[in-house]
């Protein structure tokens, strides 16, 4: 079961919970995040979906349509000033130029770097308690390597396969990557919240699919347990990870921001060099 603490305003992790993460590769925190900061994160997405839908009804932003693996397909809305976008889920097909904002805000599945295009999010990355605990599992100036606000829209959002987010990111060594996942909506097994499988942080071979994520027999899945989480509260985990999200089958949307850190220790690396580590097939792995 997940570590909870259940007073998370601390910026000070005891030698237990430092042990749990180095043996399970992650940290669960309840209440993380006071009720007011998630509802100010929330007010923040909502703003982000109407600019992104305004820009694109005047053609002030690009709109494309991807296609392939599944779970990067689909219509994305690009802003070109601040580098932000949305993607929606796959296979919705949503007129924008029609739909309206609360259309757009129940079928998204990502916005990308939401900390370029809202100052809400720009505050959260540099937050004192997620730096604080950053500060003990990776040491002092560690690096924001990316960010991205999530959604599972209610009944339609798709799973996300079993994947490490180390497999993803051109730096070494693996060990010294961080991401924060913090949950604005409730997050439950039937909306979709994060599975894990504790201890299990090493490289893992991966392949190209609906998504990059896990070779068949590289896990035991049985392992697996969920960690359902409240709003506002937060999961630390290794970017070595396993970890997985079902489908949302149920009436409730679950959205969530992910931060990804990286020790001030990291090299960057090649694509090359990440495929000898996560893919045996030569498939490129970003």
């Amino acid at each position: 079961m997940p570590t909870i603490a259940a007073n998370a305003s601390t910026d000070q992790l005891n030698t237990t919970q430092i042990s749990d993460f180095e043996r399970d590769g992650y940290l669960a925190f309840d209440g993380f995040l006071s009720p007011s900061e998630v509802q100010e994160l929330n007010v923040a997405l909502l703003e982000m979906v109407a600019k992104l839908h305004a820009d694109a009804q005047t053609g002030e932003a690009d709109i494309t349509s991807e296609e392939g693996r599944l779970n990067h397909s689909g219509l994305r809305i690009c802003d070109r000033a601040k580098d932000y976008d949305i993607l929606l889920e796959p296979g919705i097909t949503l007129d924008i130029h029609t739909a309206s904002v609360e259309e757009l805000d129940h079928s998204y599945r990502k916005i990308s770097s939401p900390a370029n295009g809202h100052r809400s999010f720009a505050a959260l990355a540099k937050h004192p308690g997620i730096v604080g605990i950053l500060d003990q599992l990776l040491g002092p100036d560690s690096i924001l390597y990316g960010n991205m606000a999530l959604c599972k829209p209610a009944r339609i959002g798709v799973a996300k396969p079993w994947h490490q987010d180390g497999g993803s990111f051109l730096y070494k060594p693996y060990d010294q990557g961080v991401d924060v996942w913090i949950a604005l909506d409730d997050a439950t097994p039937e909306n979709g919240c994060m599975y894990v499988i504790p201890g299990h942080h090493s490289p893992k071979k991966h392949t190209n699919l609906e998504d990059f994520m896990i070779e068949d027999g590289e896990l035991d899945e049985a392992d697996a347990i969920p960690v359902p989480m409240k709003a506002g509260s937060a999961l630390f985990f290794s970017v070595m990870l396993p970890h997985f999200t079902p489908p949302n089958r149920s009436d409730r949307r679950r959205r969530a921001v992910q931060l990804f850190y990286r020790g001030s220790g990291t090299r960057m690396i090649t694509k090359a060099e990440k495929r000898i580590d996560f893919v045996d097939d030569g498939t490129p792995a970003t």
